[in-house]
């Protein structure tokens, strides 16, 4: 009955998971486990299945606690399929949190099961999850080389980049193998972006023409899209304008066909830079204004902010500079609400270029700026003091120009004195790399901060205390008489068939094996807790310290010996009678 109880809550749950209403899912499972029960198979999806929710909801100790739960019990009943699953999903959260080596650690556990159960399917995953780990793992090396200017992390960061490829070549013989055309197709567009990484453009073209090639087969127009895209950058970057285009405007159509206006958006942007690189200007902006108007409708600041900047950008181009300003003003405000300084950089460095170029035609009084909004389909309201040169002192939103006077018209002539103050200031921060070139056209890629480790087999967790507690209590099971219960969930009667399982001989070897294979991940961080011992003090040391000791505890007894005569109460004193 319990058991029937606890199975249906676990349904119910599962249920609610396809729905994508995790939070409610778990409490019922979570119910479950109150419940409890005895069969370690569902008890093993209980806790896989809220380690799943765990990680949706990116609460990556909670995923952690519970995949480690399931491992626990997949290894004491003997489930070697049931733990190379909970390796992967352990490696897959240790990745998402940027702990590298123990993905690693996980995933190549992963991979010696699939070797030891012959499973080919099991080691095409492996191979598929190790490659991403490298991937992930050379992509935040790469980004830290290049804020370093490191060349030794740059070289790792290759050398993940290879190995990456390795694995997934290695999955791709095994998918061909099986025939399997969706890993087929997922291998070639990985291939495709290792080797983009790696700056073998002619490489990466060849495996996105393949996956793209496969993708027709089966009429996905996402894949298709990505594919396309891909190539197109590749492209960009050997300087290859006129494919690019072709690419881009094939990858932009996609995506308004598929109807997804986030990609839509993004294939206009990377269509339209890439018109402004190869000279049609006029194109360009087609395509800019089309990305802003999506980014409108999404309400997308930060891409607002490019599309204007971009358009100001174009406009000066062709030389209409009052159309231009009013893209820039536009971009400031932006650049203003996400608080990103590098575009209030750019901005600035833009407005001097138009200002030198002919200041008369578009300044009044030399301190307020002419716009032109006809080229704008929806017009912005521009309000009176963003046209100010002023307006584009500011560094923040609430920001006010130091030292500005009060009184209006006192303010109009601080703005004539401050103006050609600014362009000297201006002049000073010019950047010649301020341009749109074919670095823009990068894929956007999300970069982790990198755990500073290097072997897999030798890593630490990023403050994760389950593996540790877990290990505690394993061994604590094996000290305690009573046998308490270390898995949640597991009733009376499952207490009794653990107990039957850890006297068996073999299963305590494995438990034994189970404790120092966790312990292993979490070895480095044990070593840092450790607390040091005391320095041994030199001859004679001792003796002056003690004597330091007597010293103070002289002058403290001292010290109390005075307080406590004062705080003494005396007897009354009884007066002797006369004879």
């Amino acid at each position: 009955m319990q058991d029937r109880s606890c199975y249906k809550l676990t349904q119910e749950g599962e249920r609610l998971f396809r729905m994508q209403k995790y939070e409610q899912g778990i409490d019922l499972l979570k119910k479950a486990l109150e419940v409890g029960t005895d069969d370690f198979s569902l008890l093993s999806a209980i806790y896989c299945q809220l380690g799943n929710a765990h990680t949706m909801l990116k609460d990556y100790e909670q995923a952690l606690k519970f995949h480690t739960y399931d491992i626990l019990v997949e290894r004491l009943i003997g489930n070697k399929p049931g733990e190379a699953k909970s390796c992967a999903n352990l490696g897959n959260i240790f990745k998402m949190k940027g702990a590298y080596n123990d993905a690693l650690t996980f995933t190549f556990k992963q991979l010696d099961f699939a070797e030891e159960l012959a499973d080919k399917v099991l080691k095409s995953r492996a191979y598929y999850n190790i490659a991403t780990i490298y991937v992930e793992r050379g992509r935040c090396t790469k980004l830290e080389a290049a804020e370093e200017r490191n060349d030794a992390k740059n070289d790792e960061a290759q050398s993940d980049f290879e190995n990456a490829a390795k694995y997934f070549k290695l999955n791709l013989e095994v998918a061909e193998a099986l025939d399997d055309p969706l890993t087929m197709g997922r291998c070639y567009g990985s291939l495709g972006n290792t080797f983009y990484c790696l700056g073998d453009y002619d490489q990466s073209i060849e495996f996105h023409k393949r996956r793209l090639e496969l993708s027709q087969q089966y009429g996905d127009r996402a894949s298709m899209r990505r594919a396309h895209a891909n190539i197109a950058n590749c492209h960009a970057l050997k300087s290859n304008m006129p494919l690019a285009i072709q690419h881009y405007k094939l990858a932009y159509n996609l995506a308004t066909e598929i109807g997804n206006k986030t990609e839509e958006a993004q294939m206009a942007y990377s269509l339209a830079n890439a018109l402004y690189i190869g000279k049609e200007v006029q194109k360009a902006i087609t395509y800019f204004q089309r990305h802003l108007k999506i980014a409108r409708s999404l309400e997308d600041i930060s891409g607002q902010l490019r599309s204007c900047y971009s358009l100001a950008l174009s406009f000066n181009n062709l030389c209409e500079r009052r159309k231009a300003l009013y893209y820039l003003v536009l971009a400031k405000r932006n650049s203003l609400q996400v608080n990103d300084t590098s575009a209030i950089l750019d901005i600035d460095n833009l407005l001097h270029e138009i200002l030198e170029a002919g200041q008369e035609d578009v300044l009044i009084d030399d301190i307020e700026l002419i716009i032109d909004q006809s080229a704008d389909p929806a017009p912005a309201e521009i309000e009176h003091r963003e046209l100010r040169l002023t307006f584009f002192q500011k560094r923040n939103i609430n920001d006010r120009p130091v030292n500005t006077p009060e009184d209006p018209l006192a303010e109009d002539r601080y703005e004539k004195e401050e103006f050609f103050d600014m362009l000297a200031k201006l002049q000073s921060k010019r950047m010649n790399d301020q341009r749109v070139d074919a670095s823009v056209l990068n894929a956007n890629i999300d970069f982790r901060v990198r755990q500073t480790d290097t072997e897999p087999d030798n890593s630490s967790t990023d403050g994760s205390e389950v593996l540790i507690d877990l290990i505690l209590n394993a061994q604590e099971r094996r000290m305690d008489d009573q046998r308490a219960p270390f898995l949640p969930g597991l009733n009376p009667n499952g207490q009794i068939m653990l107990r039957r399982l850890n006297t068996d001989q073999g299963n305590e070897e494995l438990d034994d094996h189970l404790v120092e294979w966790l312990m292993r991940v979490q070895s480095q961080r044990l070593d840092e807790q450790r607390s040091e011992l005391p320095p041994i003090k030199p001859e004679g040391q001792e003796e002056l310290d003690k004597k330091k000791e007597e010293d103070v505890t002289a002058i403290v007894m001292r010290m109390q010996a005075g307080r406590l005569e004062d705080q003494r109460a005396h007897l009354p004193t009884i007066p002797t009678s006369k004879n």
